[in-house]
């Protein structure tokens, strides 16, 4: 049987539905004005053995150029590289008239990222990524001539949570890397961009994905059609984004360059690798026709915006790190908690702000430290921004604690949260652990408690609920053989467990991405 804390405030479920509709109205009708569709095309620039593939890159970039598109090319370090040393500066001046994001810096050399990053835990494996893949970043950098690459997406599917979380460290200081571009099925939230890890996400974006084979004669039209459908959605919606995505080696290969050399585990020494085979001129040309009709095509539709990823902090800013949360906001925060606890905890959107279950938990810790201090809570306040626990919750069998209990333990997780930046994985109380989720909602009461009651916190005996999950977990895959295995450069049936679980615990950081109103 559940215990309820006293601090717990009762609300009606009819009031909390109605202020939710409240809140949630002016959004929608803000964003019925607009209607604004964006479409997002970028490009795996990763094909480093074929020199074709340079021109195929060099081409695109003019193609976009002359119809007033940027696209967002993401660039593989060696490629950068092997341009440099090729004396391809046409080609590298014909990219530089777009945006420049980062593919990795071998792209399926192995070890991959998903396999050096398997085993790893949260930071080593932060620090993993940074160590292998910092000097591939700073290569491109130098040899574009940009100061901050505007995103990173994984070669093929090795992806990574510890990769999203460590985007900032392999850029520019302060900024960083800012989003994660890709397509893949590890992570998503309905659609469209999202919020995860710290990073700005647009992946796993399905039914608004778009794209066109380009070596099928009759491709165009149905192509068109899908996209033309996909618009008309969004629009009725109140806006949205479409992703593109292609690969310049598509356009002059059979196959791809390494499948050819790196297939399922296979290594060979660089003396060994091969070129793949290449189309005939006809059938390249063919296929830049084509792409240059469906490009003019969605030029032409109403309502459609061309962006790069370098857009995306601009359309879809986190106002919880610009502007912070009101005291209204922190209330509402407990409220729906506490209504909500018998469920578990998920991301609450109050307004044009939405906050992840980690800056709930981040916020209430700040205002609860400072009343239990006895000094006044300044609004707005700020959340830095937490990473998700580093392992799993632990089981507990503690019902309650006592005020000053609940005080040495809200203080010992401030400490915690301003050092380490993330989640605790256990909160101590005393030589017993009691679960995140559980403090969360204790906190939560006891926030809804003192403003309504106006009392001291220290005095008051706190009851602990029970085992809470964390609702946002749903949208994290499940590890089965396909997620990672289907790759061809993975080895068959490869999987990683340990890597996927944080994954799972990285969803107190997920939630949507807004467009800014």
């Amino acid at each position: 049987m559940k215990t309820r804390s006293p601090f717990q405030l009762r609300f009606p479920v009819a009031l909390v539905a109605l202020l939710a509709l409240v809140n949630m109205r002016p959004l929608a009708a803000a964003a019925e004005a607009t209607a604004t569709v964006n479409v997002l095309l970028w490009f795996d620039t990763e094909d480093y053995l074929l020199p074709a593939s340079d021109d195929a890159a060099k081409r695109l970039g003019e193609l976009l150029t002359a119809r007033g598109i940027r696209a967002t090319f993401k660039m593989v370090g060696e490629k950068a590289r092997v341009l440099e040393r090729r004396g391809r500066h046409d080609v590298i001046a014909a990219l530089k008239q777009h945006d420049i994001g980062y593919h990795s810096d071998f792209h399926s050399v192995h070890p991959t990222p998903t396999e050096y990053l398997a085993e790893c835990g949260w930071q080593d494996g932060m620090a993993e990524f940074v160590r292998r893949e910092g000097d591939g970043a700073a290569d491109v950098r130098r040899i574009f001539g940009v100061s901050i690459l505007s995103c990173y997406g994984q070669p093929g599917s090795s992806w990574g949570p510890q990769a999203v979380a460590a985007l900032p460290q392999i850029g520019v200081a302060p900024h960083g890397v800012p989003c994660y571009v890709d397509e893949d099925s590890h992570v998503g939230l309905d659609d469209r961009p999202f919020w995860y890890a710290g990073a700005l996400n647009v992946f796993r974006m399905r039914s608004n994905l778009a794209r066109m084979e380009l070596h099928e004669p009759g491709a165009v039209e149905p192509a068109k059609k899908k996209v033309s459908a996909i618009a008309d959605r969004l629009r009725r919606e109140g806006g949205g984004l479409i992703s593109i995505f292609y690969h310049p080696c598509e356009w002059v290969h059979r196959e791809f360059w390494d499948g050819v050399n790196f297939a399922r585990g296979a290594n060979p020494p660089r003396e060994q690798w091969k070129p793949p085979r290449q189309r005939p001129a006809e059938e390249t040309d063919a296929a830049f026709k084509r792409f240059a009709d469906y490009v003019d095509y969605i030029r032409a539709l109403p309502d459609v915006h061309w962006i790069t990823a370098n857009d995306l902090p601009m359309l879809y800013p986190d106002l919880i790190r610009s502007e912070g949360a009101s005291e209204a906001d922190l209330d509402e925060l407990a409220q729906q908690i506490n209504q909500r606890s018998t469920d578990g905890v998920d991301y609450q959107r109050i307004g044009a702000r939405v906050y992840s279950v980690a800056d709930q938990f981040e916020l209430l810790t700040l205002a609860l430290n400072e009343v239990m201090a006895g000094r006044a809570v300044t609004f707005p306040l700020k959340a830095g921004g937490l990473f998700g626990p580093d392992a799993p919750p632990p089981a507990s069998s503690r019902t309650n604690l006592s005020g000053l209990e609940f005080r040495d333990g809200t203080r010992a997780v401030h400490e915690f949260i301003r050092v380490e930046r993330r989640v605790p994985a256990r909160v101590f109380v005393g030589a017993e652990a009691v679960p995140p989720a559980v403090f969360l909602a204790t906190m939560a009461a006891a926030w809804s408690f003192h403003r309504q009651s106006g009392q001291p916190l220290v005095g008051q005996p706190v009851a602990l609920g029970h085992d809470l999950r964390v609702i946002p977990e749903r949208y994290v895959a499940k590890d089965t053989p396909e997620l990672f295995g289907n790759w061809v450069i993975h080895r068959a049936g490869f999987s990683a467990p340990k890597l996927m679980e944080l994954a799972r615990l990285q969803a107190w950081t997920l939630k949507p991405a807004t467009a800014k109103p």
